[in-house]
């Protein structure tokens, strides 16, 4: 098995299908979202990095996978080697992305993203550069500014959500207590304007509830986005502070999900990855919150599973024992994970969605929005095998 491609040689013997592309160095939390996938695939895969250097972190968990191989920027061209080389799955937006898409005008250009929120990072002006882009649910094309919707249109593959490898469904069928709160606020982004972050609100409120939450045996963990400190470094200490208090901030994802009883996070990818366990989730507001555009009647409406908590007008006890008491959005977490993952059970079930959307890019040809090949193929088993049948005689 090869772990990184060093010759051009070995590159065409490996023969990758797809290129996962980073502009920048390889986030292991984005890495992490698609590893489970691309392993699981039925499609080979070299990753790449804008940078000269590919982490050694990345090399260690791709060895051993027969279907996944590291590649270094320089050597890129290398891709041509391989007869069966369809293009690029690309993370995030970034300048080299342009450099690559004109560096390989006859291949595809994939945008897969790393989370599906409402933030404005997910409604990128530059969609025309794609031919194909993978989103939760064609609803999310809305979020695009109105010069470039159109494009997005005609790009968009409803994938569902990505599930996190190792969650599962626990659905809250009766009340219970609450034992375990798992808080995963978002980082504090580029700007003042895209600052969703509620770490600076709730962290003073976490902390004070804490010797309160240990003496009734509540254990709390917290799941800080990684990008967390990078522009207001205080707030790394505010996370330090947590974990002085007590608060674990080392519980790997899908084992936060399946210990916590309720999620505390706000607009970013892990409160639609939550939702796939079904159980309730509280999303603050407070008042500055309103400097980035967002408020609580918007998050009513994108997040329309999730319970506002107004921190201004109700404590955190109150927020929890409300949700002891009652949770009338059970049913519509429910119908909500069946929406956001496209009926999707399981990580094997969500990877077939995903080799599908691959083979899509190639229908652009027909100048029709690719939603009208790819949701007959999902529907009709046999329409999916005639074009996995074009896909490998190309």
């Amino acid at each position: 098995m090869v772990e990184k491609l060093t010759t051009v040689e070995a590159a065409a013997e490996f023969g990758p299908n797809w290129c996962l592309f980073w502009g920048e160095r390889v986030a292991r939390s984005q890495f992490e979202i698609w590893l489970p996938y691309v392993r699981r695939s039925r499609n080979r895969y070299a990753v790449m990095s804008g940078h000269d250097e590919i982490p050694p972190w990345v090399v260690e968990q791709v060895a051993g996978l027969p279907n996944v191989a590291v590649l270094d920027w320089p050597n890129r061209s290398w891709l041509r080697a391989s007869r069966g080389f369809r293009g690029f799955l690309y993370i995030v937006n970034r300048h080299e992305n342009f450099s690559v898409v004109s560096a390989f005008p006859r291949h595809a250009h994939v945008w897969l993203g790393h989370g599906d929120s409402e933030k404005k990072a997910n409604a990128f002006r530059t969609v025309s550069l794609y031919d194909a882009v993978m989103m939760a649910r064609y609803s999310n094309v809305r979020r695009f500014p109105r010069a470039v919707r159109r494009s997005a249109w005609h790009a968009a593959c409803a994938t569902g959500a990505t599930i996190v490898e190792g969650a599962t469904k626990d659905p809250w069928t009766d009340d219970r207590r609450i034992r375990a709160i798992l808080y995963a606020p978002t980082w504090e982004g580029k700007s003042d304007r895209v600052d969703y972050s509620s770490l600076p609100v709730v962290a003073p409120i976490l902390t004070a509830a804490m010797p309160g939450l240990a003496e009734r045996g509540v254990r709390v963990i917290m799941r800080a986005h990684p990008g967390t400190g990078t522009r207001r470094p205080e707030r790394s200490e505010l996370v330090k502070a947590l974990a002085a208090a007590g608060v674990e901030t080392k519980v790997p994802k899908a084992e936060a999900f399946g210990a916590a009883d309720v999620m505390i996070s706000d607009i970013s990818g892990v409160t639609g990855e939550f939702l796939f366990t079904e159980k309730p989730n509280l999303m603050p507001v407070w008042p500055s919150l309103a400097n980035t555009g967002k408020s609580r009647a918007s998050l009513e409406r994108d997040y329309p599973w999730t319970y506002p908590w107004d921190i201004e007008h109700q404590d955190l006890a109150a927020a929890l024992a409300s949700l002891e008491g009652s949770d009338p959005l059970r049913p519509r977490r429910a119908a909500a994970a069946r929406w956001m993952f496209r009926g999707h059970r399981s990580l094997e079930d969500a990877v077939k969605t995903f080799d599908l959307a691959l083979t899509m890019p190639r229908w652009r040809k027909l100048n029709v929005p690719l939603r009208f090949v790819f949701e007959p193929a999902i529907r009709l088993p046999w329409l999916a095998r005639f074009l996995e049948r074009r896909r490998r005689r190309r």
